[in-house]
């Protein structure tokens, strides 16, 4: 290539990037001159935000909800400013300039990925470190997430957990809610199921949540609950019978006679006349209860006009017309009773009842001999037998009383049982012994029946037996002292030691105050070779007697030969603050101390 034209092609090289300076150096001198002849307010116009794949366009101060499934992307962010010269977002928490390069799921983005939150996030758009606008982001699960999540969690507590943690989140949605309110329902967490009924209820008590608010107070046994809510339903069905009847039966168990009274009327009025003659026989009893007896005869009297063969309405009418002073009345209802009853084992079984009722026991006795004698397989009348003779103290005539009854019911397991509570009170430990295992049988968490049964094997001198029931009764009564004595001396005569430890290590959990199984406890581990666990025991057993001499002791020489040392020491310092003059004590003391190892 000639010279010259290489001359010319650099010369046009360097003119070419001077005009291109002299251009920039214009272009930077009239921006600059723009700047301050055009003065103006830096502000965002607004920030453009595809969320899933719909653009959103977001104006400062508004506020976006999402999900944290969404996906975004910051497509274009409209301020004041020039080509958006020194305009930057931030945002504490999130990663927002990330969105404005790729379309990412927030998830990814959010604390530790956890979708399972409720996020806020405020995100600011700056121009160099001045604030021009900002846009907030609410980030949470949807109401079919939290269900979702808590339907496919096997773990009732875990699940539990999600329900509630959602509802803390969604307070105002209905779903999760409800779906919360029967899960307590279902786990029996009737305390909190009763605080979200209680609200429900103070905005609306429909019958279903009144019906709910009932169960949880069953089950809590709260009879302030039920009745009013009772109450609630009532006014709601006035005439559901059976609702009013549980309330009537609450207010008799709580002697509220009056108010129990009023409900029956209330259930007479709504009853059909085949429903009202018990509502009446009740009525008339609650009215005694009250003290109103004009009101219970009318009651009895209205019962009796539906069943005029009812011995027992005359009966109580004529104890009624004798409380009134009204005599005759009296003595005309007590012919009635008699003559109904004559023939009628039912009505002479209840003429003996009223007669022992009154106090009039050999009567009584008579009476029902008369009707045995008639009738030897009567059940009811040999009840009411053994209760007189029980009431008399007739031990004797009462066992042959029960061991009729059990010749004509032998599963009757009330009479096998008093039968051998008689038997273990005279002392005949072999005949009651049938009668208490046969009835323990179908009631094992009876701990009555379980410490006779103890008591009986022990002094039949039966141990293996004994120690079986004596297990039993630990996880009836973890505090039967009783037990754990024999249970001590009958594994500690066999050596078991390693059977032993683990019952006394549970009673001494179970019953912290008692010294005794801790002393148990320490013997079992001396014995096999666990002396850092009977240390512990016995540091236990003298923060409840710190003046225990001889446990001191023992502590002091386990401690030595455990080398121990300054336990040892301050062991035998506890001894001579109590003996002074112990040699075993002062020696030990004083050897310890020479050779240097403890101190004070």
């Amino acid at each position: 290539m000639p010279a010259n034209s290489r001359k010319n092609r650099a010369r046009r090289r360097r003119l070419f990037w001077l005009f291109t300076l002299l251009a920039l150096s214009v272009s930077a001198a009239g921006w600059w001159l723009w700047q301050q002849k055009n003065p103006y307010t830096p502000r965002l116009n607004y920030l453009l935000i595809a969320v899933n794949g719909g653009l959103r366009k977001l104006l400062s101060g508004e506020i976006l909800s999402l999900h944290p499934g969404d996906k975004l992307n910051i497509t274009d962010i409209s301020t004041s400013i020039p080509f958006n010269m020194n305009i930057r977002l931030v945002c504490k928490g999130l990663d927002v300039n990330a969105l404005q390069h790729d379309t990412l799921t927030l998830t990814e983005l959010l604390p530790q990925k956890d979708a399972f939150q409720r996020y806020k996030f405020r995100i600011e758009v700056k121009y160099l470190n001045q604030e021009i606008g900002t846009i907030s982001w609410i980030i949470q699960p949807y109401a079919e997430d939290w269900l979702e999540k808590a339907n496919r969690m096997i773990d009732d507590q875990m699940r539990l957990a999600i329900l509630e943690r959602g509802n803390g989140l969604l307070p105002d949605d209905d779903r999760i809610r409800e779906r919360l309110l029967d899960e307590y329902m279902a786990q029996k967490k009737w305390e909190k199921a009763v605080l979200m009924l209680q609200k429900k209820v103070a905005k609306k008590a429909d019958v279903e949540t009144l019906n709910n608010l009932l169960t949880c107070y069953s089950a809590l046994k709260d009879p302030n609950g039920i009745i009013r809510v009772l109450s609630w339903l009532l006014k709601k069905q006035p005439d559901d019978l059976v609702a009013r009847a549980r309330l009537s039966e609450i207010l008799e168990r709580r002697e509220e006679w009056d108010n129990a009274a009023k409900q029956y009327e209330i259930m007479i009025e709504h009853a059909s006349p085949v429903e009202r003659l018990p509502l009446y026989k009740n009525l008339g009893f609650l009215y005694v209860k009250a003290g109103q007896p004009e009101k219970a005869v009318s009651a009895y009297l209205s019962a009796a006009k539906l069943d005029q063969k009812d011995p027992t309405l005359h009966y109580n009418l004529s104890a009624l017309y004798e409380r009134l002073g009204r005599q005759k009345k009296a003595d005309f209802y007590l012919d009635n009773a008699v003559t109904l009853n004559f023939d009628d084992f039912e009505g002479r079984l209840k003429l003996s009842r009223r007669l022992a009722d009154r106090g009039n026991l050999e009567e009584a006795r008579k009476s029902l001999s008369q009707l045995l004698e008639k009738k030897p397989d009567s059940k009811q009348g040999l009840a009411l037998m053994a209760n007189i003779l029980e009431q008399q103290g007739d031990n004797g005539a009462l066992k042959k009383v029960y061991e009729k009854i059990l010749l004509l019911d032998s599963d009757n397991e009330a009479v096998g049982y008093n039968l051998g509570v008689l038997e273990y009170e005279d002392g005949n430990l072999k005949s009651a012994l049938p009668y208490f295992e046969g009835y323990v049988k179908n009631h094992p968490e009876d701990t009555t029946v379980q410490e006779i049964l103890f008591d009986i094997y022990r002094k039949e001198n039966n141990a293996p037996a004994a120690y079986t029931r004596a297990r039993i009764l630990l996880e009836l009564k973890p505090g039967a002292m009783d037990a754990y004595d024999f249970i001590f001396e009958y594994l500690k005569n066999r050596g078991e030691y390693d059977q032993l430890i683990p019952i006394l290590e549970k009673g001494a959990k179970e019953n912290p105050d008692p010294v005794r199984i801790k002393e148990y406890l320490i013997f079992a581990y001396l014995k096999t070779g666990k002396e850092t666990l009977a240390i512990s025991e016995m540091e236990k057993i003298l923060e409840q007697k710190p003046d225990d001499v001889e446990l001191w002791l023992q502590l002091a020489r386990l401690s030595e030969k455990k080398n121990q040392v300054p336990k040892a020491i301050k062991a035998y310092q506890r001894v001579l603050e109590f003996s002074p003059e112990h040699p075993e004590a002062s020696e030990a003391y004083l050897r310890l101390r020479l050779e240097g190892v403890g101190g004070d």
